[in-house]
């Protein structure tokens, strides 16, 4: 019996690249909009990648590895999960993003506001459209991806809880 099995979400492919001015990419993945990344911070983080802060290396992007990647002179690349990831983690946490959040890992208000290091009235602040700083998007975000992140934070309170799906 052959099966073909599908684990987890298929890898990112990329269909087009355009290289900006600040060192950002404008990238359109396969099945998806364009985004707009920026790399700067990549860039001044990353020694092997300070070559593209000259902007004449920057500018040559170019698909590589039928979409797998992006390229650049002298052997820089950089992978479409490792962009794919870097666009999402870019893009705003709204108030949606917040309650989607709070309902995927299944934490009560008072939970949420434990494990973030917050007040309820703050999570309640969120949950109503107040702007969510990029500290507690990137804490909300990592938790979401890390499960055991979220449970070395999570607190248990029995009273209120949500049920979880099965």
């Amino acid at each position: 019996m052959n099966e073909i099995i599908q684990v987890g979400n298929p890898l990112p492919s990329i269909e087009k690249v355009r290289a900006e001015t600040g060192y950002r990419l404008r990238i359109k993945f396969r099945g998806k909009s364009w985004r707009v990344i920026a790399l700067d911070g990549l860039i001044a983080r990353y020694k092997e990648m300070r070559p593209l802060e000259d902007a004449a290396v920057f500018k040559k992007a170019k698909l590589i590895d039928w979409g797998a990647a992006i390229g650049w002179p002298g052997d820089l690349d950089l992978g479409a999960s490792t962009l794919w990831q870097m666009s999402e983690e870019q893009q705003p946490f709204t108030t949606a993003g917040f309650v989607r959040w709070q309902q995927d890992t299944g934490l009560s208000n008072a939970e949420a506001a434990d494990a973030l290091g917050l007040s309820l009235a703050t999570i309640k602040n969120y949950r109503s459209g107040a702007n969510i700083p990029a500290a507690v998007a990137i804490a909300c975000r990592a938790m979401a991806a890390e499960p055991a992140t979220l449970a070395a934070h999570y607190r248990p309170r029995r009273s209120g809880r949500p049920k979880l799906a099965a």
